[in-house]
Order: structure tokens, then sequence, then C-alpha cells
């Protein structure tokens, strides 16, 4: 039987189905994002499923015959969570390969998913989060910079605690997204329960910032912080040094370091450059693709465009060209 692309809503859901590995190759797969689905010798397999989408975070809900695999080619830039409802399945990532069963969930680590085989019967829910999304509400969350990867830790308990949560919580914003489409009526109620859930990963599920996010909340950060974080939004587009910084703050270099290592972890100018990015991705998004990204890293005091490319991809999980085209 050949698969069918049935889209229920456009932009918002699509259901597939078939027995085709190739078509499940490209029904999983983005222009960046290739999956590679091979089935195993003399198998046949089947498929059948729907994603809906809520913005930066989407959900899917999958069924599945046969014994297959699947191979992440090239960086997703998103968080995969596995919801098993039935069956098994196998992750390897490097080295380490984790099972995933009813009880037993799994998160990917953006790029780093690896490759999957599911040993039909097979039935799970997924939920999917844009790592730009993950990272701005950990940086909220931190009230700091957040550099380098998350590295979550691929396995979660679904039998209870916050891992039980996390599951009847994606179980029922699927079914109303799907199915009744109820949540799609209340977009402030959809937009703020993803955030809860997304909220919710990053402070029960372990990763590299767990011990940031477990330390007590800090102390309000002194007035001369407050003051040096104004003057850097006010001149956030003009070549600011650390000294023109402690100057509009009247304190000096030293104490101005300090304030900041103590109560935003990181150094004025690093801050200074998280903002500046920040303000280069809003332009990138709203930009019209006649604008060259030299022109938009140069307007917000990027000279270095190999730097700026680095550090922006960093942040945001894509490169500025990639933000540009969209």
């Amino acid at each position: 039987m050949k698969s069918r692309l049935k889209p229920a809503a456009p932009e918002e859901s699509f259901r597939f189905f078939g027995t085709d590995p190739d078509e499940l190759s490209r029904a999983l797969s983005t222009a960046a994002s290739p999956i590679k689905v091979e089935s195993a010798a003399n198998q046949a397999m089947s498929f059948d499923c729907e994603f809906v989408s809520a913005g930066p975070v989407s959900f899917g809900f999958c069924t599945y015959e046969g014994d297959f695999r699947c191979k992440l080619e090239a960086d997703s830039g998103k968080f995969v969570l596995f919801f098993p409802l039935r069956g098994n399945a196998s992750f390897k990532r490097g080295n380490e390969t984790f099972e995933s069963k009813p009880g037993r969930g799994f998160i990917s680590n953006g790029p780093a998913l690896g490759t999957v085989r599911f040993a039909g019967p097979r039935q799970h829910l997924v939920m999917i989060v844009e790592e730009n999304e993950m990272i701005n509400r950990l940086h909220r969350m931190l009230e700091m910079p957040v550099r380098g990867p998350l590295d979550f830790h691929p396995d979660i308990d679904l039998t209870s605690g916050p891992g039980l949560i996390l599951k009847d919580l994606a179980e029922a914003t699927f079914s109303g997204l799907a199915q009744d489409a109820a949540l799609r009526q209340s977009p402030l109620a959809l937009s703020n329960l993803t955030g809860a859930m997304t909220d919710l990963i990053l402070e029960t599920v372990p990763h590299h910032f767990s011990g940031e996010l477990a330390r007590a909340a800090p102390s309000p950060a002194p007035r001369h912080v407050k003051r040096a974080i104004d003057f850097m939004h006010a001149n956030i587009s003009r070549p600011i040094s650390l000294g023109d910084i402690a100057d509009a703050c009247q304190v000096s270099v030293r104490s101005l370091q300090k304030g900041f290592k103590d109560f935003k972890m990181t150094t004025p100018m690093t801050y200074l450059q998280h903002l500046r990015l920040e303000a280069a991705h809003k332009e990138l998004q709203q930009a019209s693709p006649a604008l060259s990204v030299a022109a938009i890293a140069l307007k917000w005091g990027f000279g270095h465009m190999g730097r700026f490319a680095v550090d922006y991809k960093l942040r945001f999980g894509q490169s500025p060209s990639q933000t540009l085209r969209r």
C-alpha cells in the first residue's frame, strides 16, 4: 500500500500512513535534517503517524509494525521526547544504547539522536521542542546567557513523578489539538501549557545546567548591575567599551565585573554580546531576504562574520542564513 499524506489543517497538522520505508523517510525528513528509514531484510512494515504543531512545540502519535531502523543524518535543531505506549525501541547514541518501552521514556539531545530501531508492534507519543525554545526558556530561568549543549540524561521514568505528569500532559495536549482542536481556540492557554511542559523538562530531567537551576534564587542584583544592563539596552548598536559601561554606572571596572560575576554568572561584555545576538536574531527573523547577514551583523556590532556565525549557531541552533531564509 502506498503511503498517503493527509494534511488535516495546513501548517498545523498532518497524517501519513503506508508500508514503504522510503515514503516514511520522506515524511519524517526536512530539508535541513534528513532521516533514513531501512527495514530489516525480508521484513514487512507499516506506519500510521499524525503530527500536530503548537508553534515551537509539536506532538506526534505514531503506530508502527515490523522491524526497521531510523537514522538521523544531520542536526535536527530539536529535542524529541518519546513516550512509549506499546512495544519496544532502542536508541543508539555513540557507543551507548538506551531501551524505550512503556514506563520508560527517552529524550534526544538535539543533533545527537543517532539511530533508532523499532521492533513492532510499536506505538508512542512524541513531543518535539525546538532547540531555540528550550535554550530561551532556560536563559529566562537562569537570568544569564546559556552557552554549550544541554546534554540531557536520556532516560525518563514515566511511571511516577514529573515523568508521569509530562506523559499525561502530552497526551492531553495532542488530543486537544488533533481531535476536537479545542486548544486551538485558546492560543494563550496553549502557549502557557506548552511553556509549562518545557519548563518541567528543564527542571526535572537532568542536564548540564541542572546544578545552576538547583541553586537558591539569587539576591536581587545591585543597582549598578541594573544600571549597566539598562545602559547596554540603550546603546546596544553602538561601539561601547567596558570602561564606557562602568563610567555610565559610576563604578570601577573591577566592581562592575564582580557584580556581573556574582549576580549574572558572566562578564559584562559577554552579557552585552548576548543582548546583541538576541537583537540580530530578531531582525534576521523579520528581515527581507534581500538584506544580507553581514549587514545585519555589522548593525549589531559584530565585525567578524565567522565568529558571529559560530556564536549565533551555538545560541540559536541554526546558522544566521538559515534564519534569514525562513
